[in-house]
């Protein structure tokens, strides 16, 4: 509930029990009924605010879940892991396995990162 609603019920109920006090205890019954009212429409607000942030915080998102894209993509540089080792064992200098490897997890840990944003 926003501060001006919340700050005009409280301005009505105090003015309610200003007129209670001015008109006596055969309106006793008919102020409580009216405070009553007023707390019951508040809760009433509160709860239906509650409940609409819950259910959009639980709506499903929509597009593919991380997890489906997050499998595919480690298949796919598993995939192209074992040509790129093939070639880099036959063409390439010795040395150079170990860092197109890391190269490689480097670009899943990167992409897997940026899936989660």
């Amino acid at each position: 509930m926003d501060d001006h609603s919340s700050t005009q019920r409280r301005d009505e109920l105090a003015a309610a029990l200003r007129a209670g006090r001015e008109l006596g205890p055969e309106y006793d019954e008919a102020l409580a009924a009216s405070v009553v009212e007023n707390v019951d429409a508040t809760i009433d607000e509160k709860v239906r605010r509650q409940v609409e942030a819950q259910l959009r915080k639980d709506r499903p998102k929509v597009g593919v879940p991380s997890n489906t894209v997050r499998l595919v993509l480690s298949l796919v540089t598993l995939g192209l892991s074992l040509p790129i080792t093939a070639i880099v064992v036959t063409l390439g200098p010795p040395g150079v396995l170990p860092l197109v490897w890391l190269g490689m997890i480097a670009f899943y840990i990167v992409s897997v990162l940026g899936l989660r944003r």
